[in-house]
């Protein structure tokens, strides 16, 4: 708890991270990273879901989170989901993170003093924003083989979720602030369901497009407020092919008219493979549902609406405004001071 404390609190420093084991290994063509303690053996195997990144676990945000859990004495392993890579998710995602949840084995042995999979050493699931749908799924056929789920941001409903990037909309008439830096990766899950609809070559050289951008933009927060993320994407634009110009740049933002483009394409859109709700009612273990209430990707509405569907599982909701998606925030003292006891659930559903 205090070495969480030291380094997930609103205090820390977010540029340091703690020192770890840290190493790669290939699962029949799939990157895995295994971050082990510098004193073993790990207490817990933390199987971690990654969210919806181009970079994983290379990511600065990722690579820290899960120092600090070997800080705390714990094992993460990080499965580099093919899918979650390229930023399309598909029915594919879910059965690469099974093969990983299968190899475990050979990451966890010496853990716990013990052989096989029993109580003391089944792992905790532990997902990022999109990744939830990775964990409900697993949790779903091998829940017996799981300690528990501890889900960060995860959403009960993909239209909902892609439906308040563009718009800003809340199911229930709230509305709130939305990471506009995530709008191109929207349209790139949209991309076949466009009317006129583009061909192959567009739609490939569109998706590139985009993915230049949020590789340029995502993980800096300064270009949250004003238009700075504008001038990137302007910067970029004359590299982008002139049949999908203009469509990237409204993509980005930088011109107006995405959800005109975007809303008929998701009325359109097949989003059963993505849907999280048939998992819920066959899960039986305990879940943690934490989630921050200023989330502006995920809205924390959908932290009620999954623990509502889980009538089988032990559910726990804590909803915080320490952290956001993406990592720390920094709220006054005041709230600070009334976050304290939400805080100590946080970190101790990390230390044990």
């Amino acid at each position: 708890m205090l070495q969480l404390a030291r380094w997930l609190g609103p205090w820390a420093d977010p540029a340091r991270r703690p020192a770890a084991h840290v190493r790669d290994e290939d699962l029949d063509g799939m990157r895995v990273r295994i971050y082990q303690p510098l004193r073993p053996p790990p207490a817990r195997t933390f199987l971690v879901a990654p969210g919806l990144h181009f970079a994983c676990a290379d990511d600065p945000r990722m690579d820290r989170f899960c120092r600090i859990l070997t800080a705390a004495g714990h094992q993460a392993v990080v499965p580099y989901i093919p899918d979650f890579l390229a930023l399309v998710p598909t029915e594919r995602a879910k059965h690469d993170f099974m093969r990983a949840f299968d190899a475990l084995p050979r990451w966890m042995e010496g853990q716990g003093g013990g052989q096989g999979r029993e109580q003391s050493r089944r792992p905790i699931v532990f997902s990022i924003s999109f990744g939830s749908l990775l964990a409900l799924s697993l949790a779903a056929e091998r829940g017996a083989e799981l300690e528990r789920l501890v889900l960060f941001g995860g959403y009960a409903d993909l239209r909902e979720t892609l439906r308040f990037s563009l718009t800003g909309e809340i199911s229930g008439g709230r509305a709130g602030p939305r990471d506009l830096l995530n709008q191109p990766v929207v349209l790139m899950n949209l991309l076949e369901q466009l009317e006129p609809a583009l061909g192959a070559g567009d739609r490939a050289d569109l998706a590139a497009a985009c993915r230049r951008y949020v590789e340029r933009t995502w993980g800096r927060a300064e270009l949250k407020q004003g238009r700075g993320f504008a001038a990137i994407a302007e910067e970029l634009a004359p590299a982008v092919p002139a049949s999908v110009r203009e469509l990237f740049l409204v993509a980005t933002g930088a011109r107006p008219g995405l959800a005109d483009v975007a809303l008929p394409a998701l009325a359109r859109f097949d989003a059963r493979a993505l849907d999280p709700s048939p998992y819920l009612p066959r899960i039986t273990c305990r879940v943690d549902l934490v989630h921050g209430v200023d989330d502006d990707v995920i809205p924390f509405e959908h932290a009620h609406a999954l623990a509502a569907g889980l009538v089988n599982a032990t559910v726990r909701v804590h909803l915080t405004g320490l952290y956001n998606h993406t990592g720390v925030s920094r709220p006054p003292l005041g709230a600070i001071a009334r976050e304290t006891a939400t805080l100590a659930r946080v970190l101790r559903l990390l230390a044990t």
